[in-house]
């Protein structure tokens, strides 16, 4: 008896409407729909920060404009830039000023300099809160992706991936890169944008292994790269041993980092071989090329030529005009990673960032400026992160195991960090990238463990702790520092003597 004829009629609907086919927005929303109040509340917060409370996202600021003039510099087939627009951070050479920051935002200028030429100088807001939007839309799908994508069914799986976004987008180093818009910051911000896309468009490839995907993760590297080199390092990297695992599958070994990266086979390894080589060779060529161009030295950062060491010969001398240097890795450690990350004042806000590193041997120093710690300020993240290495190291899947590499010489490429003559609070960013992909896998456990439920808890709280921190030291650090707006100081301090007098019960001042 043919199939259909054995079908009973009780199991066949009335009418081909009650067959119902959902849509692909109504999948979409029914997936997703639960983890859109933790996005908008990261994005309303970090337009707080960035607009100063003003919501205005087309406004100048201190050290904003570096960029669109690299870029109308780069239209007229030249580097150097007016003075006015590097500061401070100039480095001159040969009667021209130069600025060390790589061209990558310059290029993402270039079009809107183009088209509205009357705005140089307004789009540092707009671009860091875009930059910031891209990192924690790639963090939410690197976690989708690590967790195989699997529907969130249960209350503690969306408690848990919503303090996963809200530590990503309010709980890190994010919120204090929007809180000012200086041109360091946009450095930071799009550089770990392009590494965690890097990430998931190379996780993608490790899927499915096409020319195509390989090719933007490559644009993705390169972009990150000539942001900021520390950060892009990272992908480079994981890029270069790419390079050299097809290179080894195209002479003979098919199966070579199939057990650790879970690579399966691929069609054309001679031609993806080749592709991961020009990436490596196109970056690297642009930017010892881009040095040269400025400073006739691959140094992307020739100290000789800076302005301010100039002003200060002493400095340079206690640099030995080097950037990096190995001695100062312990200290660069102990500081980023130990417990002296915040110190307690009797006045609003109360909680600072340190101002002390903890020196190991004799480093080679610079510039301290205020810091916290990744484990002080960054605990939910950081408890992820732990969680996750141990998946990753485990490696009970596919996609764990293609996470490895990524995760790996992320961190590498942050912790140049460690050797650098200057600590502050931004270059914790440069760990960002890495971290987001632990926590992710942190995630991936912890939905699958026994003790999901306490640890989920464990995790709000630490969650609310990040928040409340890097929030409160973005505050700090834009209304307490330098080339703050003098009518925000004064609202700022107004609000703090308010609040002080409130908990003191000091009567008010006179009139």
């Amino acid at each position: 008896m043919p199939v259909a004829e054995r079908l009973s009629v009780a199991n066949l609907p009335d009418r081909p409407e009650a067959i119902v086919v959902k849509s692909f927005p109504t999948r979409w929303w029914r997936q997703h729909a639960y983890i859109i109040p933790s996005f908008l509340i990261c994005i309303v917060t970090w337009s707080w920060f960035v607009t100063w409370g003003d919501w205005k996202f087309f406004e100048p600021e201190d050290f904003c404009g570096f960029y669109d003039a690299l870029a109308r510099s780069i239209l007229h087939g030249h580097l150097d830039v007016p003075r006015a627009a590097i500061g401070v951070e100039a480095f001159t050479f040969e009667g021209r000023t130069y600025g060390y920051f790589g061209i990558g935002p310059a290029l993402l200028r270039i079009p809107l300099i183009l088209i509205f030429p009357q705005m140089d100088g307004l789009w540092s807001r707009l671009s860091i809160l875009i930059a910031a939007s891209i990192s924690l839309t790639c963090a939410y799908g690197i976690m989708r992706m690590i967790r195989l994508d699997a529907a969130a069914n249960t209350r503690v799986q969306r408690l848990l991936h919503s303090l996963f976004i809200l530590s990503a987008g309010l709980g890190s180093t994010t919120v204090f890169l929007a809180g000012r818009s200086f041109t360091y910051h946009e450095a930071l911000m799009w550089s770990g944008a392009f590494a965690l896309l890097f990430t998931y468009t190379i996780l993608r490839y490790f899927s499915q292994p096409r020319g195509s995907l390989l090719a933007l993760a490559g644009a993705f590297v390169f972009m990150s790269f000539h942001c900021r080199p520390t950060v892009g390092a990272g992908a480079l990297l994981a890029v270069t041993a790419l390079a050299a695992v097809l290179i080894w599958r195209a002479i003979g070994k098919p199966q070579a980092a199939q057990s650790f990266l879970a690579l399966g086979p691929i069609a054309a390894p001679v031609r993806h071989a080749l592709i991961a080589t020009v990436i490596v060779a196109i970056t690297l060529s642009t930017y010892f090329g881009v040095n040269y161009a400025k400073f006739q030295t691959f140094d992307a950062v020739p100290l000789r030529y800076y302005d301010f060491y100039a002003e200060f010969p002493k400095r340079l001398q206690a640099t030995e005009g080097k950037q990096i240097h190995l001695k100062n890795i312990p200290t660069g450690f102990v500081t980023y990673f130990g417990v002296h990350g915040v110190r307690l004042k009797d006045k609003f806000p109360w909680f600072y960032m340190e101002e002390e590193a903890t020196f190991v041997g004799s480093p080679a120093n610079d510039l301290i400026e205020e810091f916290s710690t990744v484990p002080i300020s960054m605990p939910a993240l950081t408890l992820l992160t732990l969680i996750g290495g141990t998946a990753l190291a485990l490696g009970s899947n596919q996609i764990l195991r293609h996470a490895r590499l990524p995760a790996v010489t992320l961190v590498m490429g942050g912790g140049i960090i460690l050797a650098t003559v200057c600590i502050t609070e931004r270059y914790l960013h440069d760990f960002y990238p890495a971290l987001i992909i632990f926590a992710a896998a942190g995630v991936a456990r912890i939905e699958s463990s026994r003790r999901a439920v306490p640890l989920t808890g464990l995790l709000a709280l630490l969650s609310l702790i990040s928040v409340a921190l890097n929030c409160l030291f973005s505050l700090i650090n834009q209304r307490e520092n330098l080339g703050a707006p003098p009518a925000k100081v004064a609202e700022y301090e107004h609000l703090q003597e308010s609040i002080n007098r409130v908990l003191h019960r000091r009567p008010p001042p006179p009139d």
